[in-house]
C-alpha cells in the first residue's frame, strides 16, 4: 500500500530550498523522503499531550479524501522548507482560543496538517510563488474548522507571508459569525507577546474588528454587502460558513479585488448547504469536480468531508468519514446521543444529517425523512404482483384515473418499461380500489395555481391508507422534465402523472371528470362508495366547487391554517413512525413528502408552508386535508360556503 506513495514519480515533486550561511539561497534541490509533523496524543478522549513524527511527505499531502495533489502538479513543487516555516509558526505562536485546552499551543491533527502543507508549501517552479489561490474546505460542525482555518490560516497570512502592505479579510454572511473567527484571532495575538509586539500601537482595535502591522499589513472584519467593498484589493479571504451567504456577489467582488497581489489566498469553509441553487453548491460541485480530475484546476484546492446519501447514519464508521475530528473534538457518545434523538424525531433528523454528516438535504425541518416514509410501502412478499399486461387493461378500463391509456404512446415500449419499474405500487393500489370501495373515506384537493400539480387523495380511516392522483398541464409535464430535471414524464409514461392535454393550464373540467365519471367509465368518487365528504383549498376551486353542487357532494373549505393542519400533520407523522400509514409508495407523493418544510407557531402549532417548500407539495397537502376530514366531521353543503353565489 505504501509502494504506490513512494514511486520516484510523486517523489520527484519534493523539494527543499538550498541554505547557506543560514539564509536560503534562491536553489531547490531534492528534498527529504520524510518531514516532521505533529501527533497528538489522546488518552479517554482528552489531548494530554503531542509529540513529532517522521510521515512520508507523499503519503501526507494525499490524505485529503478523493483529491490527488499530484495529478495536476506539472510545473509545481512541495517545499520541505516552507513546511517548517509553517508548522514551527503553527506550533509554537498560535494556542488554542476555548475550551478546556483555551491557552494551550494548538496542535494540528493529520488531516490538519495535510490541509496546511498542501495550502501552503506547494510552489510554482517558475516564480516561487504559492500554487494555489483559493481552497474550498467542506467539513461538517464541531471539527474545528473556523479556529483551524479560520484564525489560524488569518495569522499565518497576516505575520508569515512576505506580501507587503497586504490586506486580509474575514466574510461572513452575519455578523455574529464573523466575530468568532475574529474573537479567536484576538485571543491569539493578545496572549502572545511576540505577535502583539509587531501590531501597530501595540494592540487589536475591538470597536472596528481590525488590528494593523508595523510593516502596514492590515486585517478586518467585513460584512456581507458586496456593495461597500468595491475598491480592495485583498491578498487574503477567509469566507465562512458559505452556505448561508445570501449570493456569490461578496465572493465575487472579493475574488476580482485579488488581482492586483502576486499569491493571493481565498479560504472557503463550510458546511453541507439545502439543496438548492447557491453560491456554496456552486462551489461544492466544482470542488467535486477538480477532486475526481474531471475539472482541470491545479490552484484550487478542494477539501470535502463528507457521508453519501445511502450511508446509514447510524453506523460509527460513517460517522468517522465524516468527521475527520471524529475521537478528538467530537466524540463517538456525542453521536450516539444525537443518532437516539433524531432517528425517531423527524423534525431533526435533516438538520444532523446536514450539519455533522455533511449531506445535502432539501429543507432545514425534515416533516417525515424517506426512512420513516418508506414504512408505508408495501411488501413485495405480500402482494400478489400483476403483470404489465393486467396492469394496463386495469388502466384501460379506468382511462379518467390514469389516462395515459388513452395516450397514443399507451402501447410503447418506454411505457410498459415504466409501468414495470412501478409493478409493486400498482399491484398494491388496484388491490386496494377493490378492497376499499365500500369502505369508509374521506376526500382531500388541492388545486394548482395555473401551470403545475393537483392532487385529489382519499383517506380510509379503519385502513389507514391513504390513495393518491395527481394531474399536471402537458407543457408543464415537458418543461419540468428538460429544464429542471424532474422526472414528470417518467410518471405520466408510468401512469402516476394524469396530463391535461392539449393545455399549458390545468383543466378543471377534465379533473371533474375524473372525479365523477360519465356514462361511459367510473369517476372515482362514484367507485368509492363509502365517501363521507370532500375537503377542498378554497383558492381558485370555482369550477369544481359548481360541478360537486350539482352533483349533491357534501364538500366543505377546509382551513389551511395552524388550526386545520396542526392535527392532521401530527398524526401523519406519528403513524409514519408507528408503520401504520399505507400509502403504497407512490413515487410523486414520496417525493412531494421529502419537499415539506415545516412552519411552527408559538403556541407549538404546525402545517406546512407552501412558500418555503423546496418543490410541490400538493399531494401532501391533499392528503392532510383528507385526514382533516376524519379528524374533524363537520359536513357542510358547497351552498354554504361564503363568497360563493
Amino acid at each position: 500500500m505504501t509502494i504506490e506513495l513512494e514511486l520516484p514519480a510523486y517523489q520527484s515533486f519534493i523539494k527543499q530550498q538550498e541554505i547557506k550561511d543560514g539564509q536560503p539561497t534562491g536553489k531547490i534541490k531534492t528534498g527529504p523522503k520524510k518531514i516532521r509533523v505533529p501527533d497528538t496524543i489522546f488518552e479517554k478522549g482528552r489531548m494530554v499531550g503531542w509529540k513529532w513524527t517522521e510521515r512520508s511527505a507523499v503519503s501526507l499531502l494525499k490524505t485529503l479524501p478523493e483529491y490527488d495533489p499530484f495529478v495536476s502538479a506539472e510545473g509545481y513543487y512541495f517545499d520541505t522548507t516552507e513546511w517548517e516555516r509553517v508548522i514551527a509558526f503553527i506550533v509554537n505562536e498560535c494556542v488554542f482560543p476555548e475550551g478546556e485546552l483555551t491557552g494551550q499551543s494548538f496542535i494540528p491533527e493529520l488531516w490538519q496538517s495535510a490541509i496546511y502543507a498542501n495550502l501552503f508549501c506547494w510552489k510554482s517552479v517558475e516564480t516561487n510563488l504559492r500554487r494555489y489561490r483559493e481552497c474550498f474546505i467542506y467539513v461538517p460542525r464541531k471539527n474545528g474548522k473556523t479556529t483551524a482555518f479560520g484564525a489560524i490560516i488569518t495569522l499565518i497570512m497576516f505575520f508569515v507571508d512576505s506580501e507587503k502592505r497586504s490586506q486580509n479579510f474575514c466574510c461572513a454572511a452575519d455578523s455574529d459569525q464573523a466575530t468568532v473567527n475574529f474573537r479567536h484571532s484576538q485571543y491569539m495575538i493578545e496572549n502572545n507577546p511576540r505577535l502583539i509586539s509587531r501590531l501597530k500601537e501595540k494592540r487589536v482595535y475591538r470597536s472596528t474588528k481590525s488590528f494593523e502591522h508595523t510593516d502596514g499589513a492590515s486585517f478586518k472584519v467585513l460584512s456581507s454587502v458586496a456593495d461597500t467593498k468595491h475598491g480592495l484589493s485583498p491578498n487574503f479571504v477567509y469566507v465562512d460558513e458559505v452556505h448561508a451567504h445570501p449570493n456569490s456577489e461578496l465572493v465575487d467582488v472579493m475574488k476580482t479585488g485579488t488581482a492586483a497581489r502576486r499569491q493571493p489566498l481565498i479560504v472557503y469553509t463550510t458546511t453541507a448547504d439545502y439543496d438548492r441553487p447557491s453560491v456554496c453548491n456552486e462551489m461544492y460541485s466544482k470542488a467535486k469536480m477538480i477532486a475526481s480530475g474531471k475539472q482541470w484546476a491545479p490552484t484550487f484546492l478542494p477539501v470535502i468531508y463528507e457521508a453519501n446519501t445511502t450511508d446509514d447514519f447510524r453506523n460509527p464508521t460513517i460517522w468517522s468519514r465524516a468527521n475527520p475530528n471524529y475521537g478528538k473534538s467530537i466524540t463517538r457518545e456525542y453521536f450516539e446521543e444525537m443518532v437516539r434523538s433524531v432517528q425517531d424525531n423527524p423534525a431533526e433528523l435533516n438538520r444532523f444529517l446536514r450539519l455533522h454528516l455533511n449531506i445535502k438535504t432539501k429543507t432545514e425541518t425534515a416533516w417525515i425523512p424517506p426512512h420513516v416514509w418508506a414504512n408505508g410501502n408495501p411488501d413485495p412478499n405480500s402482494v400478489e404482483m400483476m403483470s404489465v399486461v393486467d396492469i394496463k387493461n386495469w388502466m384501460s378500463e379506468h382511462p379518467y384515473w390514469n389516462n395515459i391509456a388513452c395516450d397514443r404512446n399507451f402501447n410503447t415500449t418506454s411505457v410498459d418499461v415504466q409501468i414495470a419499474n412501478q409493478g409493486l405500487y400498482w399491484s398494491w393500489f388496484i388491490n386496494k380500489c377493490e378492497e376499499l370501495r365500500y369502505e369508509e373515506c374521506y376526500a382531500g384537493f388541492d388545486n394548482s395555481i395555473v401551470q403545475d400539480l393537483a392532487a385529489l387523495s382519499l383517506w380510509f380511516p379503519t385502513k389507514q391508507t391513504m390513495l393518491t392522483w395527481h394531474w399536471c398541464p402537458a407543457a408543464s409535464i415537458y418543461r419540468r422534465s428538460q429544464e429542471q430535471g424532474l422526472p414528470y414524464a417518467r410518471w405520466w409514461e408510468a401512469g402516476l402523472l394524469n396530463s391535461t392535454a392539449p393545455l399549458e393550464t390545468t383543466d378543471d373540467e377534465s379533473i371533474v371528470k375524473t372525479m365523477l365519471g360519465d356514462a361511459s367509465y367510473a369517476g372515482i368518487f362514484t367507485h368509492f362508495q363509502g365517501l363521507r365528504e370532500i375537503c377542498f383549498d378554497r383558492f381558485a376551486m370555482r369550477i369544481i366547487y359548481v360541478r360537486l353542487k350539482d352533483f349533491g357532494y357534501p364538500a366543505r373549505a377546509y382551513p389551511q391554517n395552524f388550526l386545520g393542519m396542526n392535527e392532521p400533520v401530527r398524526k401523519i407523522e406519528s403513524m409514519a413512525i408507528d408503520k401504520c400509514l399505507f400509502h403504497g409508495g407512490n413515487p410523486v407523493l414520496e417525493w412531494e413528502a421529502g419537499n415539506v418544510t415545516i412552519m411552527t407557531n408559538h403556541d407549538g402549532q404546525r402545517r406546512p408552508d407552501k412558500q418555503k417548500s423546496t418543490n410541490k407539495i400538493d399531494g401532501i397537502v391533499a392528503s392532510l386535508m383528507a385526514l382533516g376530514g376524519s379528524l374533524y366531521p363537520e359536513i357542510e353543503t358547497i351552498t354554504d360556503i361564503r363568497g360563493l353565489k
